[in-house]
């Protein structure tokens, strides 16, 4: 059984094996490390990447993952799971988005990939994550959030080759209803349309709200739904279930709020929306109606301000656009 070293994580034989991937230095020169996980299984078989909070506040997918660890056996388990919990680690700390040592480049580790080692802050932890990421993965999943807790959608690159083929297997197999086959020009950047083009499938998730904005219930569904993507690869055995057709979007559109106040919403994660309906209600500090908001776009909702607070042009509301039965 071939070494499978990632950092200070190294499995050689069947089992859990833990360590720590270092992407760069703080201030004080001591290391950036970011947790690793490879789960080994007993029979050789493919490379399942998973990572979460790519977004430092995004911290949904770092609880399905320990979720999804746990729960599998190397006995039954065909093949390898590498899953690294807290990507962008500085910013995980710091319960914010982007790394707090990112000053004038932008700082998405989302737009970052593949990276550079000369680079920014952010782009060294891509550069970092995504060579290891390269050399071992066979297929690849990433776990983001939103903002509400009923956040349910997906995309995954629709190259066309053998790569697109699987990864709307994949999708299919995870079985969100609120689906995006992503041309290549969108998310440029991002780790799962820069695996693509290096011709390993992709798939990435939104799951549930920001912070603790998130059920148990959800990290559950999730971590079931990613064995279900493991049975359909063959990883595990059983029956694949069918979560039915999906509703496919051909592209999205963020809208930001034009004003301010407290905000509470009509509409719900998966609702249709026309053009101009109205999706929420502003209040004012008086508690008097103030106004409603609205969205200019029809589709299919994927996100949406959860409240109670909202100040000018922070996001309204995401909208799938185009939605059809898939």
């Amino acid at each position: 059984m071939q070494s499978i070293e990632i950092g200070t994580a190294v499995s050689s034989a069947p089992g859990l094996a833990t360590g720590y991937l270092d992407t760069g230095a703080l201030p004080d020169g001591r290391p950036v490390q970011i947790p690793v996980m490879i789960m080994r299984g007993a029979q050789d078989g493919p490379v399942l990447w998973l990572h979460a909070c790519v977004h430092g506040n995004e911290y949904c997918g770092t609880f399905v993952l320990h979720e999804l660890l746990h729960s599998l056996s190397s006995e039954t388990l065909k093949g390898t799971v590498v899953a690294l919990p807290a990507l962008n680690v500085t910013a995980f700390e710091k319960n914010q988005r982007m790394s707090p040592f990112e000053g004038y480049s932008g700082g998405d580790l989302n737009r970052c990939f593949p990276g550079r080692a000369d680079g920014s802050f952010t782009q060294q932890i891509a550069y970092a994550v995504y060579r290891e990421l390269k050399r071992h993965a066979n297929f690849f999943i990433d776990l983001h959030t939103a903002m509400t807790p009923d956040v349910r959608w997906a995309l995954f690159p629709n190259l066309p080759n053998e790569s697109g083929r699987v990864a709307d297997g994949i999708a299919r197999a995870f079985g969100f209803s609120s689906t995006l086959p992503a041309p290549a020009d969108i998310l440029a950047g991002a780790a799962a349309m820069t695996a693509a083009q290096d011709g390993i499938p992709s798939f990435l998730a939104e799951i549930g709200g920001k912070n603790a904005n998130f059920t148990e219930e959800a990290v559950s569904d999730a971590a079931e739904r990613l064995r279900n993507v493991m049975r359909h690869l063959g990883m595990l055995q059983g029956l694949v279930t069918q979560y039915g057709p999906l509703t496919y979007f051909s592209n999205f559109a963020w809208v930001h709020a034009t004003r301010g106040g407290l905000f509470q919403r009509s509409v719900r994660c998966g609702d249709t929306v026309e053009a101009g309906q109205a999706i929420g209600q502003y209040f004012d500090l008086h508690g008097d109606k103030a106004g409603e908001a609205h969205t200019p776009h029809a589709g299919v909702v994927l996100a949406i301000h959860s409240g109670p607070v909202m100040a000018t042009g922070e996001t309204l509301i995401h909208v799938g656009l185009d939605p059809r039965q898939a």
